[in-house]
């Protein structure tokens, strides 16, 4: 991997399976998040410009992708190249993660998930279990020496819905939303509790046993589109970060910029 330099200021984005979400990051934090759908390209080119124009007072700038979506980020970073007239770096492809890692394979484990992780753990300095809502569910662990330990991966809850819908012959399509009881008194009722309690279920018995391989309860951190969703009803969520893998994105590229 090639070094990377110092810089005041940083375009973070992180490309997602559905969205795409990107801010500026300096010495003061992130600023000016912006989220964009992955299959509206149009939509790429204001955010960009914009947030690429707020950082013309830096003296160095960079810009930094997460991916989880290869043909996308393809597409982006042609994007990038135009609009900026820099060529981004990858986390993983051109920097290190974040993170140590201390699973199987370290190749398999999705960048957004470490970063994740990561940017929870320089926050917590401390054990956490960190979960993201999105297109798929992911609860990861993190141990006390800031090792990221592997996690569980599951249907997001717009997933669910649409299984639910595709794979029957009469249950309707129900976009993912808070239950109005945990007894669904008709179909759409029925089938928002199953989804969200299920997925706050898994959520709480994942996080048991993580708490159990680590001797002690992890502060749960959560993030991802549909946090407050399960925020709201799940009282043992510690925090929601909605920006958690941005933050992670800037952290593994100040990191191996020798910035922390």
């Amino acid at each position: 991997m090639n070094a990377v330099q110092p810089v005041d200021g940083l375009l973070a984005i992180d490309v997602g399976n559905s969205r795409i979400a990107m801010a500026v990051s300096d010495a003061d934090g992130l600023h000016d998040p912006r989220r964009v759908s992955a299959f509206e390209e149009d939509d790429w080119n204001a955010p960009l410009r914009e947030l690429w124009a707020g950082l013309a007072g830096a003296r160095r700038r960079a810009v930094v992708i997460s991916s989880v979506a290869p043909r996308t980020a393809e597409l982006l970073v042609e994007r990038i190249e135009g609009i900026c007239e820099v060529e981004p770096v990858r986390v993983r492809d051109d920097l290190p993660l974040p993170m140590a890692l201390d699973i199987d394979n370290a190749d398999e484990v999705g960048v957004d998930r470490v970063c994740c992780a990561a940017a929870a753990f320089d926050r917590l300095r401390t054990a956490c279990a960190v979960a993201s809502f999105g297109t798929a569910i992911t609860i990861d662990c993190v141990s006390a020496a800031g090792r990221f330990m592997g996690g569980a991966i599951l249907p997001g809850l717009t997933l669910c819905c649409e299984a639910l819908h595709e794979g029957t012959a009469q249950l309707p399509l129900v976009e993912a939303a808070a239950p109005s009881a945990a007894l669904g008194r008709n179909t759409r009722d029925a089938i928002l509790s199953g989804v969200v309690y299920g997925a706050i279920g898994a959520l709480r018995e994942i996080v048991e046993r993580y708490a159990t391989a680590l001797g002690a309860w992890p502060q749960l951190v959560i993030t991802g589109g549909n946090a407050e969703l399960i925020r709201a009803e799940a009282d043992f969520v510690d925090s929601v970060v909605p920006d958690l893998c941005l933050l992670g994105v800037a952290l593994a590229y100040r990191k191996a910029a020798g910035q922390v």
